[in-house]
This record gives C-alpha cells, sequence and structure tokens, in this order.
C-alpha cells in the first residue's frame, strides 16, 4: 500500500518522560524502594501503571457511549463533505491494493487511517473519524468541561477567579456549594498525582476537604457533565480508588528536573481521609443547577477490585500463553497410563 494517504509523519525524537504525566494512556511512575524497574536499570515503573479512570471503566457498560460516538461521527461526515471524499477515496484505494476488509485488523495503517490508534489520543484525533466528531463537536463538553476544571484548580491555588464570565460563574457557584456545605480545601491536597498499589494503577484526584463539623478529612471531584448522571458506579470507584491509594507523588524535584532521591513518594490518602463517603461537586458546564452529592467509597472499592480483576482476565485471554494452549485431543487417542 503505497498511497501517500498511508504515509507516516516523520520520525520526532519523543519528549522526555515525566514522573506523574501520561504516555500511551499509562501513567510514569517513580519506583518504590525495593520495587523491580526496567530491565536496562531506569528507575520507573516497567510499562507504566493503568490510569484509574480506564481502570474502573472497566466494569461500566459502555454500549451507550459507543453508540452516541458513531452516531456523531456520521453527523460530522454529513456536515464535512471534504472528509466524506476523503473517506470515499481512501476505502476505494484499499480495494484496489487488494484489502479485505473483513479482516482490517491486519491492516494497521488503513484501521489507524480510518480511526486511529487505542490510547494514542494524536492518532484518534487525526483520523477520518476523530475529524467528523470534531465537525460535529463531539469533543465539546469535554473541553468546557477542562476548561472549568483548570479554573478550579487556580482557585483553589489562589483564591482568584479566571475565565469568561460563564467560568467564573461556574468557579463561584462550586465555592458557594462548599461554604453551604461546610466543606474547606485542604491547602496542598488539590490535584495530586497518587499510585494505588492494589490496583496497580494512579490517577490525579480534585481535591481534599475539611468538613468543618466533624473534623474529618473527605475526598472530593468535580464534574461538569451537562446531563444528569445514568448511573453513579464508576464515579464512586474512581474516588474509592484515589481515597485508598497507599502514596502520592512528592512535589519536590532536584536541579536536573527530576524528584530528588527519598522525595518521590509521600504518604497517600489511604492513611488520612475518610473510606466510606466522598464528595462529589456536580456543576453542569450548561449553567443547570449545581449540587452536592455523597460519593460512596465501600461500594465504590467493590467496583475498583471487580475492574481489576476484569482487567486482568481480559489481559490473559489475549496472552501468548493462552493461544498457546494444547488443541484439543479426542479422549480415544489418549495413551492411558496402566
Amino acid at each position: 500500500m503505497t498511497s501517500q494517504l498511508f504515509a507516516q509523519p516523520s520520525a520526532l525524537q519523543p519528549a522526555p518522560k515525566v514522573f506523574g504525566q501520561t504516555s500511551n494512556g499509562r501513567y510514569h511512575m517513580p519506583l518504590l524502594p525495593g520495587e523491580q524497574g526496567v530491565k536496562s536499570g531506569g528507575d520507573w515503573v516497567p510499562r507504566g501503571l493503568t490510569r484509574m479512570t480506564n481502570l474502573v471503566g472497566a466494569a461500566e457498560d459502555t454500549r451507550a457511549l459507543s453508540i452516541w460516538e458513531q452516531g456523531m461521527g456520521l453527523i460530522g461526515l454529513a456536515l464535512a463533505p471534504e472528509i466524506y471524499e476523503e473517506l470515499v477515496v481512501l476505502v476505494e484505494q484499499a480495494a484496489a491494493d487488494g484489502v479485505v476488509f473483513e479482516r482490517l485488523r491486519d491492516y494497521p495503517e488503513l484501521k489507524e487511517a480510518l480511526a486511529g490508534a487505542p490510547h494514542e489520543q494524536e492518532k484518534q484525533e487525526a483520523s477520518i473519524i476523530g475529524r467528523a466528531k470534531q465537525v460535529a463537536k463531539a469533543h465539546a463538553a469535554a473541553l468546557r468541561g477542562t476548561v472549568r476544571h483548570t479554573a478550579w484548580e487556580h482557585f483553589g491555588q489562589t483564591g482568584n477567579l479566571i475565565g469568561t464570565r460563564a467560568v467564573r460563574e461556574s468557579t463561584e457557584r462550586t465555592a458557594a456549594l462548599l461554604a453551604e456545605a461546610g466543606l474547606q480545601i485542604v491547602p496542598g491536597l488539590s490535584e495530586r498525582v497518587v499510585r494505588n498499589v492494589e490496583l496497580a494503577a494512579a490517577g490525579k484526584f480534585d481535591n481534599v476537604f475539611l468538613e468543618l463539623a466533624t473534623g474529618r478529612l473527605v475526598m472530593g471531584d468535580l464534574k461538569t457533565k451537562a446531563t444528569a448522571f445514568y448511573s453513579w458506579m464508576t464515579v464512586d470507584a474512581q474516588l474509592a480508588g484515589y481515597a485508598r491509594s497507599e502514596w502520592m507523588l512528592a512535589g519536590a524535584r532536584s536541579h536536573d528536573g527530576l524528584f530528588a532521591p527519598g522525595e518521590w513518594y509521600e504518604e497517600g490518602p489511604v492513611r488520612y481521609v475518610d473510606q466510606t463517603e466522598g464528595c462529589i461537586m456536580h456543576v453542569p458546564s450548561d449553567g443547570s443547577p449545581a449540587y452536592l452529592r455523597r460519593a460512596n467509597l465501600v461500594n465504590g472499592w467493590r467496583v475498583c477490585l471487580n475492574a481489576k480483576e476484569t482487567m486482568e482476565l481480559r489481559a490473559y485471554g489475549k496472552s501468548a500463553g493462552r493461544h498457546a494452549m494444547s488443541p484439543w485431543t479426542p479422549a480415544e487417542n489418549l495413551e492411558i497410563a496402566s
């Protein structure tokens, strides 16, 4: 397949990985004392750690989301004739090259051109379906949510409002909800990366709150989706995974930009936050009424453990060991020991 449509971009020097950031959908994290590193001797967790959101998502029913994404892609193709024309040429040229579409996974270049690659955001966005969804503004709500999260993080660290009027109002509504409920942001415990050893996962939580009436610390999470929640299962699980994390990435760095020895990790939330309840701040990005809701961390932790087992079973099903299992041999052909 020699078409320029499949031409790969020139090789670029990959950016150096930074602890606490994601690469190919997994967190790059330092080793714990006594933990085995990579064979080359590097001081990071081999292959990275699963994102907490991806782990808990393994337990969720995603059929409705898949149908919505398919619909947005089709809308985008209808609204952007130039993308549709590119799709037709791409498919017809592939057919002329002898591609068998029933075995699309055997043609990775075509598959990536059509739909991108798992855990590679740039390839997904550059694909046919990715650009079509952008035309249909499938990611608009997610972008609004990201902007509001950034403004909320800034407010928590500085006490200052930033953004457009709508974004500032979102921040003010969130702060008012917390004040009314007697919850106070704990300085230094916002937007921190944690590692859950039991789940083999990592993630970044939004806040830890001090409940003034009781003195307990509770994990907090800001949600900005405009529609009502169909299920709270993965929301509970996400907060439970953060709350049960044994370690938290420290903020101190040495002069060369790496985490200084002995300061890679500090005690995680499991040692001081409440393990039964969390606080969900639902502040819809469309201006709908905002509210606080309790997160059930006990049930959420059950979901986390179930999701981890599901991911492990999926990995086993695709493993070389499972594929290499001996073929079935009829009983009459077996030699029976006397």
